[in-house]
């Protein structure tokens, strides 16, 4: 059986490599290949923490407790909000902050090895603080809670992008391990992931033919704030880099989106917290947690390994 022919278009955004995927035999894609890298850029526009005219930049160097945003910044707030409302803040979009305050002020690409920054000792802020009014486009909030959408915004972009794709029979997204395929490329069953364990060794590969998979991992953004080891996965619990012995989490669930938040939340609250039965991934769709901890041991779950195929 010959393998697939893919065709393959990557490029960078969101401060990461991207990847669109259909295969050849469906015909010119090239119309909506263009159109899902447009939504993602459209998405690193308006959502970036990086990008001072962003809508989310507006927002946050907004001095007003309340502040009219954009339609498409009030949606994917309001749900930011309902995810940590479902994970008892876990989940959080408001640590930018915390993240200043370990010295990630600027894209990563551009951090230097080693950064001098301190806690400024100002009053931490967290979810419940944010008040979203969608049908008046209005966010309330104290002047100076300020929020990151970071990898969330990435999952939604992964789903709205692979959305725009609907008129292939098969097609993958790829935002920098948040992953959304759906379909069968050929005569293959469907995509084949493979979980890369941070050491650049590939623990399990997983068949996906409607779904997601991500991966939240504190494997590579990893820097020195004076002579202290620090990472960008903030505990909102402590504000502080989380430490709860995973290295990473991974998560298959029905969205990117849902995948990414489960993948944040399994990391935070470390290896074994979480399994698909819990009531935080059933709301999440989530089929399946593997987790790599910090001296390279490997767990999952049973729905996890069940999707696997080696």
């Amino acid at each position: 059986m010959r393998p697939p022919e893919i065709m393959r278009h990557e490029f960078r955004a969101m401060n990461t490599d991207c990847l669109i995927a259909v295969p050849a035999a469906n015909g010119n894609a090239t119309e909506q290949i263009s159109a899902a890298e447009g939504t993602i850029r459209d998405y690193e526009s308006r959502f970036s923490r990086f990008l001072p005219w962003s809508d989310l930049m507006q927002l946050n160097n907004s001095p007003a407790t309340e502040v009219p945003v954009t339609g498409e910044l009030a949606l994917i707030l309001g749900r930011a909000l309902w995810y940590a409302r479902l994970t008892d803040g876990v989940f959080d979009p408001v640590v930018l902050t915390d993240l200043q305050s370990i010295g990630y002020d600027r894209s990563f690409e551009e951090l230097p090895a080693r950064t001098e920054a301190a806690p400024a000792g100002l009053r931490r802020f967290c979810w419940t603080d944010i008040e979203v009014d969608g049908p008046r486009r209005v966010v309330r909030r104290p002047s100076g809670a300020l929020l990151d959408l970071g990898g969330f915004a990435k999952g939604a972009a992964a789903d709205e992008a692979f959305a725009r794709l609907a008129p292939q029979a098969a097609a993958l997204v790829d935002l920098g391990g948040d992953i959304r395929a759906g379909g069968e490329p050929e005569e293959e069953r469907g995509w084949f992931i493979g979980l890369d364990d941070g050491e650049g060794q590939i623990r399990d590969v997983v068949e996906l033919n409607c779904g997601a998979v991500a991966t939240s991992s504190t494997a590579k953004r990893r820097w020195m704030n004076g002579a202290s080891p620090v990472h960008h996965v903030i505990d909102p619990r402590t504000g502080r880099p989380a430490r709860s012995g995973a290295r990473q989490c991974s998560v298959l669930a029905d969205t990117a989106e849902h995948a990414e938040v489960g993948a944040k939340v399994g990391l935070i609250l470390g290896p074994g917290s979480l399994s698909e039965n819990d009531g935080i991934a059933r709301e999440l769709g989530v089929r399946g947690f593997a987790w790599i901890t910090e001296a390279g041991k490997y767990q999952a779950t049973p729905g996890w390994t069940s999707a696997c195929v080696n």
